[in-house]
């Protein structure tokens, strides 16, 4: 029966292509897939082409808690300890089985069982890319609470800060003007932003238990008006009214050009709109600022010269 019982757990956990075994080493919370008993020689596991095996480390140091095995196809599995639920069989022994491609059948090693085990849980060895099992290099391992690996450290409000300014989605500015089309050498300019491109933007981000959110609000706009002359307004400037008189200037954001473009390439002025956004941050339990962002558009000019039309009386 108990043959009975060996071979059909053998051959299940083949077919499974896993590989598990308790450790009997008090001395180190790892061991290798293989304990043997009576100096007799262990099987090993079949190497795999093209996968490197990973080397047993220098007495004294431990074995690192994860690993990047990489196979023969560009592929990169990612593997590590997590704690688990695993149980072993009731009557403590594990059944280890290598399955080998290159030839029939498997090899199949018996663990020893270590009893009076101090609270903890078990840990098993994942991995993660395609065509990876789990615990097929490493044997899952017992780990008292005390040699559990520390849980990772939270990040600090400036790193979350960090990402959610990382995270801000900022409009591109569109501008419009007034006159429409060609602009006239002293007649007044009005520029302004569509107000869509003028908002308040914000993102968050978060870990369990606590979150950052990174604010960014529009300020100033500067404007490179092509002719020499530079422009800051400090909104997104006013609309030109339908029936406005087109010789009144703009309240808040223009400019009167004072030659014609006629002597440019393309006879246009090049402008550029840059919108300086100022950010902050909170959450946490702190707050803090970080460095304006600056957002812009350009668009081309072509400035006129008034022609005056003379008139006379007969």
């Amino acid at each position: 029966m108990a043959v009975a019982m060996f071979l059909a757990s053998a051959a299940e956990a083949m077919a499974g292509g896993w590989g598990s075994v308790d450790c009997a080493q008090e001395s180190s919370p790892y061991c290798d897939l293989g304990a043997g008993r009576n100096g007799g020689k262990t099987p090993q596991p079949p190497v795999v082409p093209g996968k490197p095996t990973q080397p047993h480390p220098a007495p004294g140091q431990q074995q690192p808690w994860g690993d990047s095995i990489i196979g023969g196809n560009d592929t990169t599995a990612k593997c590590s300890y997590v704690r688990s639920n695993y149980q072993p069989p009731a009557n403590g022994v594990q059944i280890i089985v290598f399955h080998d491609e290159r030839r029939d059948g498997a090899s199949v090693v018996f663990a020893d069982f270590r009893s009076q085990q101090p609270a903890g849980a078990w840990y098993v060895y994942r991995c993660s890319g395609p065509g990876v099992h789990d615990g097929l290099y490493r044997a899952p391992i017992w780990l008292p609470d005390s040699q559990a690996p520390a849980a990772a450290a939270l990040p600090s409000p400036q790193e979350l800060a960090d990402e959610a300014r990382a995270q801000l989605r900022l409009p591109t500015p569109r501008i419009e003007t007034n006159p429409l089309g060609d602009k006239l050498v002293s007649l007044p300019t009005w520029m302004w932003l569509d107000r869509s491109s003028w908002d308040t933007r914000q993102a968050t981000a978060a870990v369990p238990g606590v979150s950052v959110t990174a604010v960014a609000m529009p300020a100033t706009v500067s404007w490179s008006m092509g002719d020499g002359e530079d422009v800051t307004c400090s909104g997104p400037g006013t609309p030109y009214p339908a029936g406005g008189d087109p010789r009144a200037p703009s309240p808040d954001c223009g400019h009167n050009y004072r030659r014609s473009s006629a002597a440019l390439p393309g006879q246009r002025f090049a402008v550029k709109a840059t919108v300086h956004w100022t950010v902050t941050w909170s959450g946490a339990g702190a707050s803090g600022t970080f460095p304006d962002l600056t957002t812009s558009a350009t668009a081309a000019f072509r400035v006129a010269e008034v022609q005056a039309l003379g008139t006379g009386h007969r």
